[in-house]
């Protein structure tokens, strides 16, 4: 009965999608299947015939309906900066006699029903015949992507278990693992240890009966169980969907998780970059790069991070009992341009504030221009505030120094972030708490405060047309870092 509802389903798609097929009409004979099976093949919009620009690969099942969807798709997702430009490549489905041959091609077993159980001649096909056709034809960089919903996603799951080195990404939409009595999730048992090197794994799937009506929950099972670490895999189900609607949901994420996180981040951006910490006082790292838990590990220890490592989140709290000496690595797939970064937290304990001047006054910092760090001439004086913009005190190079006491309303951990040239450094007293490394242009740093006054001083140089100078600070237990208010700026005459 499950089968019959699908396909019957599935012809509805053809009225949407078969009506404005995009790019590029091909074809190839197959000798393992003894037919001509047609392709629809799109290029990236900006690939220049001739140039050596190579692209990943997706393969869509189900070609004839997906196409439009996924052109629709990553148009918008490359447009705003999502994913990078692919080749793609729908493998449209047989029809002798007007007869949709996919129950035949996408099942990997017969399953005593006539007709099925042609899943290990279209994989021969896809190996042997057509990624080759592709690689020869189309400028691709040899690393493929298989997408497949329903009987599809079923299929692409018997490709991973099957044949785990022929694509780097497989994308399962709502797959039909009740076929066969789950024979899917028993030959995944069997198989999980085949699957060598790195390789991104996404599930999709709908709320409420349906997850386990398909069998995605056991797969769900025992992924969590015996999946190795090399398999970076995430599942999500969508409410209020049919089977059939879930397709552009599942075709954007997708997409998003297979392809963002290589093309969003040209590096490891966390916050803070080091700092101070207290012996068992619990402190955040922030990292803001997209799906960070996919591909990132780190290590607390110095030692290199593994893919078996702690997986990096979007926030993750450290508790240090020593130094915390941080190594952060990422593990993308099919890719030798991993990224690494190290950051040290040193433990010690709350700077000590110091009495509150009688002589402050509240709401701003001194400021001193000079015209290098170097001499005593000075160029322009004077009080902080919204109306000056300390990143044009003067129409030529200039080194400025911003001093004052800044008020702690609380005490813990407080965060500061700067960004400038190298060589802007930030001193709190007689401490120089931290400073721009040369080849980077930002740095923050923790420290632990308590309440009260301390003195604080930045000092940066502005070359003129060179980076402008810009400070924050995030607060103990703050989500968002934001400018120090006036109202916590004091300032000597």
């Amino acid at each position: 009965m499950r089968l019959h509802v699908i396909i019957a389903s599935l012809p509805l798609l053809v009225c949407l999608y078969a009506s404005a097929q995009p790019g590029i009409k091909d074809s190839i004979y197959s000798p393992t299947l003894k037919e001509e099976r047609r392709l629809q093949i799109q290029l990236p919009a900006d690939y220049k015939p001739g140039s050596n620009q190579k692209y990943q690969v997706l393969y869509l099942l189900d070609g004839e309906w997906n196409a439009e969807l996924f052109q629709q798709v990553q148009s918008w997702s490359k447009q705003w900066g999502f994913t990078p430009p692919i080749i793609m490549v729908g493998v449209v489905n047989s029809y002798p006699n007007n007869v949709n041959q996919r129950f035949r091609d996408l099942t990997p077993t017969s399953a005593g029903q006539n007709g099925a159980g042609g899943g290990p001649k279209l994989l021969a096909f896809l190996k042997d015949e057509l990624i080759p056709y592709i690689n020869k034809t189309y400028p691709s960089n040899g690393s493929n992507i298989l997408w497949g919903h329903s009987l599809g996603g079923l299929f692409v799951l018997y490709t991973l278990f099957t044949e785990p080195q022929l694509f780097d990404a497989y994308i399962a939409a709502d797959p039909s693992l009740w076929w066969d009595h789950g024979f899917l999730i028993r030959y995944a048992r069997e198989r999980m240890n085949t699957v060598q090197g790195i390789k991104s794994l996404y599930i999709t799937g709908r709320t409420g009966n349906a997850w386990h009506g398909m069998g995605i929950d056991s797969m769900v099972m025992l992924l969590k169980s015996a999946a190795p670490p090399t398999i970076e895999w995430d599942t999500v189900t969508y409410p209020n969907e049919t089977h059939v609607s879930m397709q552009g949901k599942s075709a954007y994420d997708g997409v998003k998780y297979t392809l963002s996180p290589l093309f969003m981040q040209d590096r490891i951006h966390i916050d803070p970059l080091g700092g101070i910490v207290v012996k068992g006082m619990p402190f955040t790292l922030s990292c803001y790069n997209m799906l960070p838990a996919k591909y990132m590990r780190y290590s607390t220890d110095d030692t290199e991070p593994t893919i078996a490592s702690s997986k990096m989140q979007a926030e993750n709290v450290i508790t240090p009992v020593s130094d915390v000496r941080l190594r952060i690595k990422t593990f993308f797939v099919n890719d030798s341009s991993d990224k690494t970064l190290a950051a040290e937290f040193t433990l010690g304990t709350p700077l000590t504030p110091k009495p509150k001047p009688g002589e402050a006054i509240k709401g701003a910092w001194n400021y001193t221009c000079y015209r290098s760090a170097a001499t005593k001439e000075v160029i322009k004086s004077g009080k902080t505030s919204d109306t000056v913009d300390l990143n044009q005190l003067d129409s030529n190079s200039y080194f400025c120094r911003i001093a004052g006491y800044l008020e702690t309303e609380q005490k813990g951990y407080y965060t500061f972030l700067m960004v400038g040239e190298p060589g802007t450094k930030l001193f709190i007293g007689d401490q120089l708490l931290m400073e721009i490394a040369p080849g980077t242009d930002y740095q923050s740093w923790i420290v632990p405060l308590e309440k009260g006054f301390y003195p604080i001083r930045y000092e940066y140089s502005h070359p003129k047309g060179g980076k402008n100078f810009e400070f924050y600070y995030m607060l103990p237990g703050a989500q968002d870092n934001g400018p120090v208010p006036t109202s916590l700026m004091y300032y000597v005459k």
